[in-house]
């Protein structure tokens, strides 16, 4: 057994040994965890006694490989299929508000405007044309603005489900700031999933998220949740920023957001420079991660008897994984079964890629666009790019619970999509072994490990644009 393969924690005055391959947690003995410690470290066992342990340890760990069932890659290279699943469709480049960290020009991407409906065609023509059922992200900007194209889009998707060439569902990415009858109507009848931004209490949302008219984007989007989600089956959350300005306030951010019911909450990081004044310097960060984390565990139970799920996207995917017992290879699937068009009908691997040259795939306009060079090259780039294959996750314990890093991310930080974040490892290995321990004894209960399968599967069909869209169909 290598180093790789294995991680020894403690918890709670209890020890535990989490197998990589396996993707199994173990309870052990104090000093069988001393004796894995080192070696994790690097260590040569040495002694008699110690080596003794660790040969037994070994000896009995591949015996459980032997009469365990293999755990396997939830989806793999040979796995992904050539259609597109999921779309961001970037109906409008513009934005009412002006949020303090934006990433994207305050929803322009440089190069605003709206889309319009040929745009829209061309897009369909070239991805939803197979039979199959896809997944359209409304997304901006903010998508709203640009409300008859968002309906034209609808009205083709009708067109091609009766034609028999694709079955289309529609998610929404909002700011939650504009209401119409027209807009609730939509809500109700069309759209499967809605993401409302809000960043916490009024005046850390209004100071965050300040609007361009001078208006309270807080009185809004509060207002405008209840109306858009009473009297629907529409499924929605709510996906926070916490910045330098409110990483002392998980507790009170996750308070707020969960007063506007049974949605769903994500907290995640601001996407800044590191010279930016809401970037959060290490100190913060790891004070922001402890909040996370302790959120997370409180939530748990509550999410098994299902009410609010856990409040940070990663730590759900983990969970699934653990459950089920399946390899994480990727960390989404950009670029391969999930795609972003623009305004303009420039496609990138993902929302977070638009604007970058070097990762445009082509236009829409183009007929030949999917076996066009660039295409494919950047779509298997990001279909090797596996933990498995990338620098700095293939020798890593927690791989196959993470998945790796964004791959924006990482190639903002270090101008390749293959090392990872070192932010991103310390929170996902934070949650594993404040986590897992909490798991594992909810699922030594046959009846409350089903009820959080069923939670977990049903979650995932609803989180199509966190992952881009393959794990809806996952049984």
């Amino acid at each position: 057994m290598e180093r790789r393969d294995f991680h020894t924690f403690g918890k709670d005055g209890r020890h535990y040994v989490f197998l990589t391959d396996l993707v199994s947690l173990f309870e052990i003995d104090a000093d069988t965890s001393a004796v894995l410690a080192r070696v994790e470290a690097g260590e040569t066992p040495f002694g008699e006694g110690v080596r003794q342990r660790w040969q037994q340890f070994c000896d009995h760990m591949d015996e459980l490989a032997r009469s365990m069932p293999k755990a396997k890659a939830l989806r793999s290279p040979e796995d992904i299929p050539d259609h597109v699943i999921g779309l961001y469709l970037f109906v409008s480049q513009q934005c009412n508000l002006r949020c303090t960290y934006c990433y994207a020009d305050e929803g322009e991407y440089g190069q605003p405007g709206k889309m319009n409906k040929e745009v829209v065609r061309q897009t369909f023509d070239r991805f939803f044309s197979e039979g199959q059922r896809h997944q359209v992200t409304f997304f901006g900007g903010e998508p709203l603005m640009n409300l008859p194209v968002v309906n034209k889009t609808i009205e083709l998707a009708d067109e091609y489900r009766k034609a028999g060439k694709a079955d289309i569902a529609f998610n929404v990415v909002t700011n939650g700031t504009i209401y119409s009858k027209k807009i609730e109507t939509l809500f109700r009848d069309h759209i499967s999933d809605v993401t409302f931004s809000l960043d916490g209490p009024k005046a850390l949302q209004d100071e965050q998220r300040p609007s361009k008219s001078g208006w309270s984007s807080h009185d809004k989007i509060s207002k405008n949740i209840e109306r858009l989600t009473a009297d629907t089956q529409v499924n929605w959350g709510i996906r926070s920023i916490v910045t330098s300005q409110g990483c002392d306030q998980v507790e009170e951010i996750y308070r707020h957001l969960n007063e506007f019911g049974p949605g769903g909450i994500g907290l995640v990081d601001a996407d800044v420079p590191t010279d930016h004044p809401l970037y959060m310097d290490d100190e913060a960060y790891e004070r922001f991660v402890e909040q996370i984390v302790a959120v997370n565990r409180k939530g748990l139970r509550s999410f098994v008897e299902g009410g609010q799920p856990v409040a940070f996207e990663y730590p759900f995917y983990i969970l699934f994984h653990f459950v089920s017992r399946t390899h994480n290879l990727y960390h989404c699937n950009a670029g391969t079964n999930l795609l972003a068009v623009t305004a303009e009908g420039d496609v990138y691997p993902c929302h977070r890629f638009v604007g970058i040259d070097e990762f445009r795939m082509g236009n829409v306009a183009d007929p030949a666009l999917r076996e066009s060079a660039p295409f494919q090259d950047i779509r298997k780039r990001f279909m090797h790019t596996t933990v498995d294959e990338r620098s700095g996750c293939c020798d890593c314990w927690a791989r196959y619970l993470c998945g790796g890093s964004c791959d924006k991310y990482s190639y903002t930080e270090h101008g390749d999509m293959e090392p990872p974040v070192e932010r991103h490892c310390h929170y996902i290995k934070t949650v594993i072994e404040v986590l897992l321990p909490d798991v594992a004894a909810v699922i030594e209960q046959p009846a409350e490990r089903l009820e959080l399968m069923q939670r977990l599967r049903a979650g995932l069909s609803c989180r199509i644009g966190a992952k881009g869209g393959e794990e809806v169909h996952v049984a």
